[in-house]
Formats: C-alpha cells, sequence, structure tokens
C-alpha cells in the first residue's frame, strides 16, 4: 500500500493555491503513478487512455486550487476528483458500448505483473501472468463502489474514514465494501486455480 507524506502535501498544495506551478509539477509527479493505476483498474483501460484522464483530473486540481482547504486531506481530495472523473468516463462509455473495454482488457504499464524469481521456469512464469490477468477480470468484475474502495486503498493508500469521504458513505459502510470485494477475489482466484488445475490433469 503506498502512503504518501500528508505534511508535505500540505505544504506543496499551500504553494500551489498561490499559483506556484513548480509546486504543482512536483505534486503530479508524486501521484501520477497511484493515480494511474487507480484508473487503469477502475476503468479496465490502457495507460494511455488512463494519461488521459490523469492530465485532466492533474488540471481540475490546478484549476480548483483556490478551493482546496489545508483541512483537507490532499489525497482524499485528489482521488474524489479522480474516482468522479472515472465515474463521469464510464457512464459516457456505457451509453456507447462501442467503447467499453474488454474487463480486464488493456496494458496496465503502471502496475506490471510480478517479477519471476530469475530461477523460475516459463511455465511459472505464465502461471504468475495467468494469475495477474485473472485479478485484473476479478477487479474488472466488481461492483463500482467495491472496486472504488479496493483501489482506493491499494492504490491510494487512504484511510478508511478517507475513502468513506470520497464514495459519500461511512467507514463501517468501508470496511463491508473491501470485505465483499477481498471475498470476491478470494473466490475467483481459487475458481481460476481450480480450473488450470483440471486442465493440467
Amino acid at each position: 500500500m503506498r502512503v504518501m507524506g500528508g505534511d508535505r502535501d500540505v505544504a506543496l498544495m499551500r504553494r500551489v493555491a498561490a499559483g506556484d506551478d513548480a509546486a504543482m509539477a512536483e505534486l503530479v509527479r508524486s501521484w501520477q503513478e497511484p493515480v494511474l493505476s487507480f484508473i487503469c483498474r477502475f476503468l479496465g483501460c490502457g495507460k494511455e487512455d488512463a494519461l488521459d484522464l490523469s492530465q485532466e483530473a492533474f488540471l481540475r486540481v490546478w484549476r480548483q486550487r483556490r478551493r482546496w482547504r489545508p483541512t483537507a486531506q490532499f489525497s482524499t481530495w485528489l482521488f474524489t476528483i479522480v474516482s468522479n472523473l472515472c465515474r463521469n468516463h464510464r457512464r459516457t462509455m456505457s451509453r456507447r458500448p462501442e467503447l467499453v473495454p474488454i474487463a480486464g482488457g488493456g496494458s496496465d504499464d503502471t502496475m506490471p505483473d510480478p517479477p519471476a524469481p530469475p530461477s523460475a521456469s516459463p511455465y511459472h512464469c505464465a502461471e504468475a501472468s495467468q494469475t495477474a490477468a485473472s485479478i485484473r477480470t476479478a477487479v474488472a468484475d466488481l461492483p463500482e463502489l467495491q472496486r472504488a474502495a479496493l483501489l482506493l486503498r491499494r492504490f491510494g493508500g487512504l484511510s478508511y474514514r478517507e475513502i468513506a469521504a470520497i464514495l459519500d458513505a461511512t467507514p463501517s459502510a468501508v470496511d463491508s465494501l473491501l470485505v465483499r470485494a477481498r471475498r470476491h477475489l478470494s473466490k475467483a482466484l481459487a475458481q481460476e486455480k481450480e480450473i488450470r488445475g483440471v486442465q493440467q490433469k
């Protein structure tokens, strides 16, 4: 889980609010990777599409910089913008079926498959890649709120309270969403492993 420096973000955002574009560039460098990973996973899209949306998110941060208040966590504010953009984009795609990506599709360069050990056989490398693909598909199949909660926790490193603020829910509701999401992923991976075992017999 990636956890960003809250005090540092607040200091940078104070400078951004005053119009400091160098501070804005530093915030983008710090947060672009988790934002890209969230978008790729939430929408099931490739890096190119995710880059467009991430740029729009950071552009909105800049345009709305005077609305930010030091009492708010920057990460919460940022991912509220990002998640709203993703939801709007998904609704737009749902109205245009030809644009809806295949679940788990797209090349996710921001979250590559974990590297196999140097001694791993080609079979084990392929197995690791299949598992990663299964995880992507299972995440894409999650209901929207479960997927958002899981990805905000995983890529934003946000607390339950911060996720609740973004999703307009309670921390206990977020806990329930995460439990159900993880249960779904565990079940999907168990089924995938079972199918793979049958195919190998």
